[in-house]
């Protein structure tokens, strides 16, 4: 497991003995790991979340050009939000073994390669 989704998962375990946490599923960690691993090489390394439902979450701030989170919840979907350059996006797309073409997109605008 990567050390980023392992430290998220630690602090989550810390938290479901205090509060009404989900702990991630296998398939769930697989996903997240995957996707990880597809984003990991690419772009700056993200914050990696468990959040309360169970599904994990990779966030990414880059000052005032904007955000961007990726969620996976075991259900072969990525999930993303962001504002970027004042724009909104939400959308859910299927995820396999492939970053999905619309997150790969909104990572490329929040992080457009250097001039």
């Amino acid at each position: 497991m990567s050390p980023l989704l392992s430290t998220a998962l630690e602090e989550a375990r810390l938290l479901a003995f205090s509060r009404p946490w989900i702990l991630p599923s296998d398939n769930t960690l697989a996903e997240a790991e995957r996707l990880l691993a597809l984003v990991i090489s690419r772009w700056p390394e993200p914050d990696v979340l468990v959040e309360p439902d169970g599904s994990v979450s990779l966030e990414w701030e880059a000052g005032e050009q904007g955000w961007l989170t990726l969620a996976v919840a075991g259900s072969a979907e990525v999930t993303h939000s962001a504002v970027i350059e004042g724009d909104e996006y939400g959308q859910v797309e299927p995820f396999g073994s492939e970053l999905p073409d619309w997150a790969a997109a909104l990572l490329r605008r929040l992080f457009p390669p250097p001039h």
